[in-house]
């Protein structure tokens, strides 16, 4: 029949799609509705003593509620890279948050597949168009219909793929400062083992509860709308979050609360051979990675294995599944303007974190994050010397380097295992299947982002295909000088300094990596050959600029104080012209503040970053600097601040807003004139006092 089909030419415009709508009633529509940023202990199916999901609750009781699904990155943006294109995002240079990063155009939509193979695609109610790269075809005109959801259209367009994204759990929902005397803060039933029991914890706790009956009632409302347009006993409907989250040390970390997700998926009764357990109600126990979603649903539409060979999960629902992984891995790295980079890898007990920046602080200050109630007041509560050997660990420096949990039975992350002696062979295991893991989807962390752009330019490929040639990513070596570079064995120092010398920069990145990594477990750095070689790195015209701020710190560790001096100088000078000022900015927020304040006070003074950045250097000098300094660049930032806003509203009234007077807007303008004024003056004299200190 497929072959005698495909054989007919004439007055058809392509034989596949006949054969399509031939088997259109064969096949099942498929809705699929995404929440953001909550994990799966937040509904109440999951285990949420607040039950705050009721719909939700019932879909699980009426379909199958997966137990062990993980997100491929715990933010948003990558993973919703690696939805569309079943590429995980690290293959692709795509891992960072907002990358920007060119892909070949051979790399396929999976909308585009489903077109391919007879689906109308659509997506609507607040669909996500962020999908972190650039291509010369845009992944949201992927779809026949990219902002609407139309149930009338839907039904005569079966069968459909169709997308809902709901807002409504997304980290900027529990926003907002406590007031005691305005908030209640009633006790979280679910209060994690690493957060401290704080009025202001619990408020978020209960924000973000109530967050989810808001995303509980939209559900509902969908469904109804799917059972009354009579599509109901037709559609497969799957329900996930795009990622864990969303209290502090969850979204964007790899621990349970960041990449444990929910995943219900209700299957009609004509569908039933597609049950993946016995019966509805039913849960399912394999392990399942957000990676292998799009192949998943696209083998549910009766795709072929060559119509998926790009993507790189498995196919776990659908007439011809994939076995069960041993094993399912999960990334970390920039995030916003702070960099990291961490790999994580699963069974079906064990949870193992490898982190391969151990200098960089877990909590490191993220503008973004810090907007939360929680997060600022767990800081404070640090400063303030009152948490505990669990509750502090989050800002440790360094970090551990290894961590092992037992992650059903320590849901929460906090014993780790790794220094257990009796693990050591696990580790050993469950890094060597990292590795094979690294190395069959070519992680492309193993040069730093900036650098790596810089490098893929040179040679005028997209990082996809340049990390895809070993004779200018040698991917091996980089992952051997990683792993050498987190030994803390002082022996591998003249393997570094030889590493120096090689050609590749991800080799010397990671030497001089593993030379930090040993002033920081106490080994000395002094030798003046290690000086000597940092010094060199600095000179050299050729040398990554990355490369050379990593250096720099390690000359400041070093104790040398003229040495020190000149390497903080080198900083300085290189601050205000690189095209990687996120790696300087993060090692002098990294470094030691009385080291380090210095130049981030005249990186504040020089006034050129904003966003993110800008954030970053105020909150370390309010944070870190001296009292007076911390004082006056506080008030300084005020006064920047206000003029802004007065400049905005001076904006705002020369085009003369019809819904204000001729006369209002008159007396606000003299008003806003005369606050601008003022701010302006304070701005110059606190300007004139920093002036004075840098």
């Amino acid at each position: 029949m497929k072959f005698f089909i495909k054989s007919i030419t004439l007055g058809f415009a392509t034989s596949l799609a006949l054969f399509n709508v031939s088997v259109a009633d064969d096949r099942p529509n498929i809705l699929w509705i995404v929440s953001e940023d909550n994990g799966a202990r937040w509904l109440g199916c999951y285990g949420n003593p607040a039950k705050p999901t009721p719909t939700l609750d019932k879909l699980a009781a009426e379909g199958f509620r997966y137990e062990r699904c993980y997100s491929s990155i715990p933010v948003c943006a990558p993973q919703r890279f690696t939805w569309l294109t079943g590429i995980n995002a690290i293959s692709a240079g795509t891992q960072g948050m907002r990358s920007g990063v060119q892909i070949p155009d051979f790399i396929r939509y999976y909308p585009e597949i489903f077109q391919d193979i007879g689906y109308y695609t659509s997506k609507g109610k607040d669909a996500k168009t962020d999908y972190n790269h650039r291509s010369n075809r845009s992944g949201n005109d992927s779809w026949n219909e990219p902002k609407k959801l139309e149930w009338d259209v839907l039904k005569q367009k079966q069968p459909f793929m169709h997308v809902i994204n709901t807002h409504s759990t997304h980290e900027s929902r529990v926003f907002g400062a406590y007031n005691p005397n305005k908030h209640t803060a009633q006790k979280a039933g679910n209060l994690a083992a690493y957060h401290p029991d704080l009025p202001g914890i619990h408020f978020v706790y209960e924000k973000y509860n109530e967050a989810h009956r808001k995303m509980d009632a939209e559900v509902k409302s969908w469904l109804t709308e799917l059972e009354q347009s009579g599509l109901a006993e037709s559609t497969i409907v799957i329900y996930s979050s795009d990622h864990g989250g969303v209290l502090p040390r969850s979204k964007r970390f790899l621990y349970n609360s960041g990449t444990h997700c929910p995943l219900i998926v209700r299957i009609p009764e004509k569908y039933k051979k597609l049950y993946p357990a016995s019966k509805p109600g039913d849960t399912v126990k394999e392990l399942v990675s957000f990676t292998d979603f799009p192949k998943t649903w696209l083998n549910l539409g009766g795709a072929t294995k060559d119509q998926v060979e790009q993507m790189q999960g498995r196919s776990f629902l659908g007439k011809e599944t994939e076995p069960n992984p041993e094993f399912v891995y999960s990334f970390r790295n920039r995030m916003d303007d702070r960099l990291d980079m961490v790999r994580s890898v699963r069974d079906t007990e064990f949870l193992y974190i490898c982190n391969y920046m151990p200098f960089a602080p877990v909590g490191q200050f993220l503008p973004y994050l810090f907007n939360s109630q929680a997060m600022r007041d767990w800081k404070q509560h640090d400063l303030d010397g009152k948490t505990d050997a669990v509750t502090s660990r989050f800002f440790k420096q360094p970090r551990a380097i290894d961590e092992l949990y037992l992650y059903e039975k320590d849901y929460d992350n906090v014993k780790n295992l790794a220094a257990d002696s009796a693990n050591t062979e696990r580790i050993k295991a469950m890094r060597a299947a990292l590795r094979k893991w690294q190395l069959e989807i070519f992680d492309s962390g193993f040069i730093p982002e900036d650098e790596m752009g810089q490098q893929a330019a040179k040679y005028e490929l997209t990082v996809y295909d340049f990390v895809r040639k070993p004779e200018l990513y040698p991917l091996e070596q980089y992952i051997d000088m990683a792993d050498k570079s987190l030994e803390l064995d002082p022996k591998n120092l003249g393997c570094f300094l030889e590493a120096l010398n090689t050609p590749f920069v991800g080799n010397r990145y990671w030497a001089t990596l593993g030379i930090l990594n040993l002033s920081f477990a106490g080994d000395s750095i002094k030798d003046n050959k290690v000086l000597n070689a940092m010094q060199t790195l600095l000179e050299k015209s050729t040398e990554s600029q990355v490369v050379k701020a990593y250096a720099a710190w390690v000359i400041v560790r070093s104790g040398n104080d003229k040495q020190g001096q000149e390497a903080l100088d080198f900083l300085k000078n290189l601050s205000h012209k690189t095209y990687s000022f996120r790696t300087v900015l993060n090692v002098l927020d990294w470094m030691d503040p009385k080291h380090s304040s210095p130049v981030m006070l005249d990186i504040y003074l020089n006034g050129k970053h904003s966003g993110d950045s800008a954030r970053v250097i105020t909150n370390h000098l309010i944070s870190q600097a001296s009292a007076e300094v911390a004082e006056l660049v506080e008030q300084h930032s005020k006064a920047v601040n206000s003029i802004t806003n007065h400049e905005k509203r001076l904006k705002n009234y020369s085009q003369k807003p019809e819904n204000i007077s001729a006369e209002k807007i008159a007396k606000q303008t003299t008003q806003s004139q005369a606050e601008l004024a003022r701010a302006t003056a304070v701005e110059k004299e606190l300007r004139a006092k920093l002036e004075a200190k840098n």
